[in-house]
């Protein structure tokens, strides 16, 4: 059974909300990593520890999404998106009070688990109210959250971190995310039901299907280039171009503004350029990243830092720009009624690589004593993961969806 239409201003305001809670658990997630060289510092940690820990919360977005899926499917979005959000934002305060490394890892899984939630909640909220002439633009423009949430940690947090040390910056980052979602959960609506179709089986079959496994595939070395940006660039701005870090962090806010515009660009150029296409949007967004990482592992060390950021942005465009249409692609290859489950199921088998990003840029550092070869590294990423995507099938566009 189909569900009513809905008129633009619900609309709206869905995506809204789903953008404004994605966003401030983003900023939760991407806090460790903003702050890492503090935490390195206080733990006394190489670059390769330092990158397991930036991202640990992780793993606990991969025991949950699968979970948060079925839920979103099972119980509606906006309670999925509700306890995301404010998990995320306890987590991060119970962060700030662990006494030591081991707790803290404890509590980060916790914390994690939250951060996963929004994506597949807003992401089937937004697939529902949208039509699919749409789709791929609207669905960029809420992922944008994840980078602005980037953006914000990057432009927010090293001024609390300098006046009163790390923890008290992840008390803001928590105290945000409680705040926007108390706020989101007053003014949403629940979406409805899923609607009820042939995917209406849990078991992995009947959820995930040749085409989606390799889109996620692929999407393992995306978010293992995503992530690697996001852990090191400011460790990489100190410790490599010799900036402050305040200055480092201004350089990150901005990246993962390009980021976000990445993902309505491309989201845009998929819709309208290519004939709703997503496949080639993906495969471009990573060809882009991978001559951004070129130009960064190529640079001599006196390199003007224009120069220096431009690649950066470059890299970024395509790295990080690539999320919203592999979101969208990805629920339109699921059946209908598994959306929920069907990109729960395809982020969780994503997660892996952004542990493993990070950590085998970290080694490379480790190994060198430079950035070099690790930026090349994130460009052999991008490069594969590309090549898989070329191998997915996407599904003949169903008219009657064209039209709102």
């Amino acid at each position: 059974m189909k569900r009513a239409p809905r008129g633009p201003s619900q609309r709206w305001t869905i995506l809204s909300v789903a953008l404004a809670v994605q966003t401030a658990a983003s900023t939760v997630g991407a806090a460790l990593a903003v702050l890492l060289p503090f935490v390195k510092a206080e733990f006394h940690l190489t670059f390769a520890q330092a990158g397991l820990v930036a991202n640990f919360s992780f793993i606990g977005g991969f025991l949950t999404l699968a979970l948060a899926g079925l839920a979103v499917d099972s119980l509606g979005d906006r309670f999925v998106l509700v306890l995301g959000g404010m998990l995320s934002g306890i987590g991060a305060i119970a962060v700030s009070l662990a006494p030591n490394l081991w707790i803290l890892l404890a509590v980060v899984l916790v914390m994690g688990a939250g951060v996963a939630m929004p994506t597949p909640a807003g992401s089937v909220a937004v697939r529902n109210a949208f039509p699919l002439r749409l789709r791929a633009s609207v669905m960029s423009l809420r992922q944008t959250g994840i980078p602005l949430g980037a953006f914000c940690a990057a432009l927010l947090l090293p001024p609390i971190a300098i006046a009163g040390g790390w923890r008290a910056a992840m008390v803001a980052a928590g105290a945000i995310s409680v705040a926007v979602t108390g706020a989101g959960f007053a003014i949403y609506r629940n979406s409805g039901r899923p609607e009820r179709g042939s995917g209406q089986g849990r078991g992995f079959r009947n959820v995930m299907n040749r085409d989606s496994i390799i889109v996620a595939t692929a999407g393992v070395l995306l978010v293992a280039s995503q992530f690697s940006i996001l852990t090191y660039t400011v460790t990489f701005l100190v410790h490599d171009r010799r900036l402050t870090l305040t200055l480092a962090a201004a350089f990150l806010a901005l990246a993962q503004l390009t980021g976000a515009g990445g993902r309505v660009l491309w989201g845009v150029v998929s819709d309208r350029l290519l004939g709703g296409s997503r496949r080639t949007a993906l495969i471009l967004a990573a060809a882009t990243g991978v001559v951004g990482s070129i130009l960064l592992g190529s640079l001599p060390a006196a390199t003007p830092l224009p120069v220096v950021g431009a690649s950066l942005l470059i890299c970024t465009l395509g790295a990080v720009g690539w999320n919203g249409v592999q979101i969208s692609f990805l629920s339109e290859l699921a059946r209908p009624g598994s959306e929920g489950r069907g990109v729960g199921l395809a982020l969780m088998i994503q997660q892996p690589g952004i542990l493993a990003g990070p950590f085998l840029f970290g080694l490379v550092v480790d190994a060198t004593g430079s950035f070099r070869a690790a930026w090349l590294l994130l460009a052999g990423f991008l490069a594969v993961a590309g090549a898989i995507m070329s191998a997915a099938h996407e599904r003949p566009r169903d008219t009657d969806q064209l039209v709102a």
